[in-house]
């Protein structure tokens, strides 16, 4: 690593001087007539134009290169895309389609409604609003575009970090086509994907694609024979392209995804058998032996017991399950039932009005469902010690009106825009203790609408100026439907407190504990909560071309992600009302610059920024119940590199890199009681991220072409959580993942064999740790071991 890092530095420290420097950007395709370096179209500005005359720092990707690189879902992008990190899972959901996203440390790690992700995830234009269901397939994709920096003038509110572009692919009336592909694997795997292109005539066409993917888990729960981190999934998409007029077009899209699978592949990282929940559990057991307790714990002697306080001044014995008695990576010893059952679906409608050769009316029009119903064993023993379930019904609309100008012979390009978002629904989690349980969650009804301006002007030939403004105005509602179940799901033999439960904010927060609270007794008042925040936010960026190819570029951009409420409480507050956090905001300061080189065959894009992180939210445990605080402030440099060599039409080589420095300015005093301090890592916030893969194509004979691939993906260090729990610490890591493609002469058929993570390597995915509050649990996601693929497909 130490060659790339000086050569990054180089570059960066060239780019400070005022020479060189740049934003990330990336590649093309190949077919079996060898490779060549594309001019790649993207709409990181809402219209379409060359990737590298777009003044903004952007990897993306097409259908064909994902394959080839064995990219097949979103939280893979991570992969190849420099400063992104997407985790497959946010485990306190209990779901594998409930992904965290951040990018060049912005992000959010919560997964409730109440909570806004801090990267945008868009499909054909339309925002998703909630993380689950943000882990998707690729079924029928024609570009993937990864946008760095804040993208709020153009994208909105909570594309603090960045925003993902997912575009699917278009029917066409050119022609009947489509495909079949089916593909096997170890862990039994079977992913069968069939597309269709079909002609209505002349205007009219439509398309659609079915996925159906199957796979065992990797996890092996022993007491009860589960395997969790399988797959189980099906997808269907489906658009309509018609040419109303020849100034008019429609484009719907719909789709569905169904998931039913035993959720993420957690597994314990230790109880901490000091703490409340930890000694209570481990004293439920009667002894060790009664739960035929898995060799690989290595532990014997009596349960922690009585419970802290009640005994005489001495240590309490080690329990059956304490900090270092776990089960490894891909064991688990949870009893409590689990599962993920996600349904996502939806549509859109596209109308586009070319009203004159200067100006199109562009109008998005979406209605989206989303409903999760999932059960997880937190503690992961048999232990009663954290368990919860969530059900969460989503509903959200949107609306999108845009005026697209193109004046003065091309001189100004202007777009001006109104957008308004809705969102309502569910979300109620069951939460079992060993003191009882207790019902968590509410409902909730968002609004948001925005109007919005970003123009372009073309000085000069070679000299671009750009500026755009958004105002944002939000309303967040909430009404808490929390209630004390006591001993209702356990049992009183189950329950420290019998028939009643602690009232947790009292006996942790306050000198003399408040009464506590009855089973069916409400924890928060049952009254809608609103809480408003407005925001105008600024972007400008000067592009200069030295020459056709070669573009450089400063950007400065503002970003703002909404406030809203705490769902998670544990007791009464004083209020009886659910607390509330602000809204964090981002200025970055960006300079880079896209170039290509000798004929067209070298492409480097290099991209340094600055971001200002004010007001920052972070998940921390107030006492075993996750809340959101504004933390403070934080300082974040870094940079990205890309290349991409086609040094002959049978080889390609592509390169990237990215580097973040961050560190805290300032903390708040909630922060800091919660254990965060200045010294501590932003979470999901490596130092560096690489890539590196080299492809050759070759001919043989009648028979076609065979590209074998390899690439390396290198990770470095990371914490998974504010608090920095050592459990949940990510390792550096590297990835070694090996490909052979075979195309036939004809392109009819194609045949692709693979091993992902040739070298076995084991890491750390994602985590959630209550290890140091009455809680006592922490949960580790870890990846799965090596695997091999083999797919063929017809195109017909």
């Amino acid at each position: 690593m130490k060659t790339i890092r000086d050569l990054f530095v180089s570059a960066v420290l060239a780019l400070a001087a005022g020479t060189l420097t740049a934003p990330a950007v990336q590649a093309q395709g190949a077919d079996s007539g060898g490779f060549v370096l594309e001019d790649i179209i993207v709409t990181a500005r809402k219209r379409e134009e060359s990737l590298q005359e777009t003044p903004v720092a952007v990897s993306a990707f097409d259908d064909r290169e994902l394959r080839f690189r064995q990219i097949r879902s979103t939280d893979q992008l991570a992969d190849i895309t420099p400063n992104l990190t997407f985790d497959e899972a946010s485990p306190s959901s209990g779901s594998s389609s409930a992904g965290q996203i951040f990018i060049r440390g912005v992000g959010q790690t919560d997964f409730t409604p109440v909570t806004d992700p801090g990267v945008g995830l868009y499909v054909d234009g339309v925002y998703m609003a909630r993380s689950p269901g943000n882990v998707m397939d690729f079924v029928d994709v024609e570009r993937v575009e990864v946008l760095r920096g804040p993208q709020g003038t153009l994208f909105g509110r909570n594309t603090i970090g960045g925003a993902i572009l997912i575009h699917t692919r278009r029917p066409t009336t050119d022609d009947l086509y489509g495909s079949v592909e089916a593909e096997v694997g170890d862990d039994d795997l079977l992913n069968v994907t069939t597309k269709v292109n079909y002609p209505l005539g002349d205007d009219l066409a439509v398309n659609g694609a079915f996925d159906y993917i199957k796979r065992d888990g990797y996890v092996d729960r022993r007491n009860d024979g589960v395997d969790t981190g399988d797959r189980d999934r099906y997808a269907f998409r489906g658009s309509a392209l018609w040419n109303v007029y020849d100034t008019l077009d429609a484009y719907l899209t719909l789709d569905f995804t169904k998931v039913n699978e035993n959720g993420p592949p957690t597994v314990s990282g230790g109880v901490n058998d000091a703490q409340a929940f930890g000694t209570f559990g481990n004293g439920l057991l009667t002894s060790c032996d009664e739960i035929n307790i898995n060799p690989d714990f290595g532990v014997a002697g009596p349960p922690s017991f009585p419970p802290p306080g009640t005994g005489a001044g001495t240590p309490t014995p080690a329990g059956c399950f304490g900090p270092t008695n776990t089960a490894g990576e891909f064991k688990s010893e949870g009893t409590y039932p689990v599962k993920s059952e996600v349904k996502t679906y939806g549509g859109a409608l596209e109308l586009e009005w070319t009203v004159t050769d200067w100006m199109t009316v562009k109008s998005i029009t979406s209605y989206r469902e989303m409903n999760m119903d999932t059960s997880r064993d937190g503690d992961n023993t048999p232990a009663n010690i954290f368990a919860t379930k969530d059900d969460f019904d989503h509903e959200q609309t949107s609306q999108e009106l845009q005026l697209i100008n193109t004046l003065f012979d091309g001189k100004v390009q202007s777009l001006i825009g109104a957008y308004y978002f809705q969102e309502d629904g569910d979300n109620i989690n069951p939460v079992t203790l060993p003191v009882g349980a207790l019902r968590s969650g509410g409902s909730y009804d968002n609004e948001s609408w925005a109007g919005f301006f970003q123009g372009t002007w073309n000085a000069l030939d070679n000299l671009a100026l750009t500026f755009g403004v958004r105002y944002t105005d939000d309303t967040k509602r909430y009404t808490p439907d929390q209630i004390a179940l006591g001993d209702a799901s356990q049992g009183p033999e189950q329950n420290f407190f019998g028939p009643t439960w602690p009232n947790f904010v009292g006996f942790y927060l306050q000198p003399a504990p408040l009464p506590p609270l009855a089973a069916g007794d409400r924890i928060l008042t049952f009254r809608e909560s609103q809480e408003s925040y407005d925001e105008t936010t600024f972007m400008g960026d000067i592009a200069y071309n030295f020459t056709d190819d070669v573009m450089v570029y400063f950007r400065y951009a503002e970003g703002y992600k909404s406030g809203g409420f705490d769902q998670r409480f544990a007791g009464q507050t004083p209020s009886g009302l659910p607390s509330s956090y602000d809204p964090e905001t981002t200025d970055s300061y960006e300079i880079g610059l896209k170039s290509e080189w000798f004929d067209n065959t070298l492409r480097v894009n290099l991209a340094a920024f600055h971001t200002d992180y004010d007001d920052l939210q972070i998940i921390v445990r107030e006492t075993f119940n996750p809340i959101t605080f504004n933390a403070g402030e934080a300082d974040i440099d870094g940079g990205e590199l890309e290349v991409t060599w086609v040094p002959t039409d049978a080889l390609l080589i592509t390169a990237s890199v990215g580097y973040i420095d961050a560190e805290y300015d300032s903390i708040s005093s909630a922060a800091q009681a919660s254990g965060v301090s200045e010294s501590n890592d932003l979470v999901n916030t490596p130092e560096w991220s690489s890539a590196v893969g080299a492809a050759y194509t070759f001919g043989i004979g009648r028979y076609g072409t065979l590209t074998p691939r390899v690439d390396w993906i290198y990770q470095d260090e990371q914490y998974n959580d504010a608090v920095n729990t050592p459990q949940l610490k990510q390792d550096d890591y590297n990835l070694v993942n090996v490909a052979v493609v075979w195309d036939s002469p004809d392109q009819n058929w194609e045949g692709r064999v693979g091993v992902r993570n040739a070298t076995d390597e084991e890491y750390l995915i994602t985590g959630n740790s209550a290890f140091t509050t009455s809680a006592s649990y922490v949960e580790q996601v870890y990846n799965r071991p090596r695997e091999w693929w083999a797919a063929l497909k017809w195109n017909f």
